[in-house]
């Protein structure tokens, strides 16, 4: 008999026919600052490798265009299974704010020379300026996963600072001295609100939670030049539109112990980041209809042995830097050895404040 964490769950819109989660595929992408850490953990089979030259900067864990890995749904994109199973996928939260969209992606980001200095847009300037290109705002949040001694980011303005300012700083290649320096260590965690200029510095590995959104504004890229050879472009005017030019934003929040082997790391409108821990005995909760979960594998080591994952009609293995999403209507699971693991959902009927 399964344990009662294990009973199926009836969704408000009726049950689904979704019964069990799906393994994602990691797919590498190239990047000018990237480094050499994000291809070695993974088997070359198990990846999808973006062509061409360059170092690797970014493995998309889970988002909208991932493919399913193993099983009947093999090959499939995320949003192929939202047009399939719709609610039953996302949950109302989600599709209450954002229709048949899977709204997250979870990355990890390997940062051997410093990213541009930018800043994202929010949903209301992204509905109102760039309708065409169909992107939400994006939010995000890093919990650092590697740290090189000395290691930093830049994160919102020092002191208030007026538009001109900040142009000008920009185009003298100076924008970093108007911004704070924020020192971590393997474990931190930063919250990047949409508004917040930031950028990740030398010598950092990160997970990443965003909104689905790849609308960037760079104020200032280091001089760096693309695959063309050019200078990369950067967006001024509407990186100055969206800027938040003040400093009363704190960047880390405190963490909160949610059950036995779970903390909250970071909660904002758009996701709920969580730390699971399994003890012995493994953490059990339940998908409970109003939110889709996504669960990531991420072991200090690169050979740690794999976790599993139970549910009322299976048992798998969780290997280290696996992503799984886990449908809104999938009930009580069970997640034990191993971790420790990034649990990320929709927020739904909590405060984000």
């Amino acid at each position: 008999m399964p344990s009662p964490s294990h009973q199926a769950f009836t969704p408000p819109w009726g049950r689904c026919d979704v019964v069990s989660p799906w393994l994602l595929r990691p797919s590498l992408r190239r990047r000018p600052w990237g480094g050499s850490t994000l291809a070695a953990l993974w088997p070359a089979a198990d990846v999808e490798l973006e062509a061409g030259p360059g170092p690797i900067g970014e493995a998309w864990l889970a988002g909208p265009d991932s493919r399913v890995a193993a099983g009947p749904d093999a090959g499939r994109r995320v949003s192929e299974l939202m047009a399939r199973h719709g609610a039953g996928v996302l949950g109302e939260a989600p599709r209450s704010c954002y229709g048949d969209r899977f709204p997250l992606l979870l990355k990890l980001l390997d940062a051997a020379e410093p990213l541009s200095l930018q800043v994202h847009p929010d949903d209301a300037y992204a509905r109102r300026f760039e309708a065409a290109s169909g992107h939400l705002g994006k939010t995000e949040a890093w919990w650092v996963w590697r740290a090189e001694p000395g290691a930093s980011v830049w994160w919102g303005f020092r002191r208030p600072c007026g538009k001109d300012e900040v142009r000008a700083a920009a185009e003298a290649g100076r924008l970093s001295e108007l911004l704070r320096t924020l020192p971590l260590v393997a474990g931190d965690v930063v919250v990047n609100p949409a508004g917040t200029v930031h950028a990740l510095g030398a010598g950092l590995v990160v997970f990443e939670v965003q909104q689905a959104s790849d609308l960037t504004y760079r104020l200032d890229d280091h001089g760096r030049v693309g695959a063309d050879g050019r200078p990369r472009a950067l967006h001024l005017d509407a990186a100055l539109a969206v800027a938040d030019r003040e400093t009363d934003r704190q960047p880390a929040p405190e963490a909160r112990v949610t059950g036995s082997g779970r903390r909250e790391l970071a909660r904002t409108h758009a996701f709920v980041l969580e730390e699971v821990a399994p003890p012995p005995a493994g953490v059990n909760w339940s998908v409970d209809g109003t939110s889709f979960e996504l669960v990531t594998h991420l072991p200090r080591e690169h050979d740690a042995p794999s976790g599993t994952l139970s549910w009322a009609d299976g048992r798998a293995a969780v290997a280290p830097f696996a992503s799984w999403l886990l449908p809104a209507g999938l009930g009580g699971v069970d997640l034990g050895g191993g971790g420790p693991y990034a649990r990320v959902r929709f927020p739904h009927g909590e405060s984000t404040d």
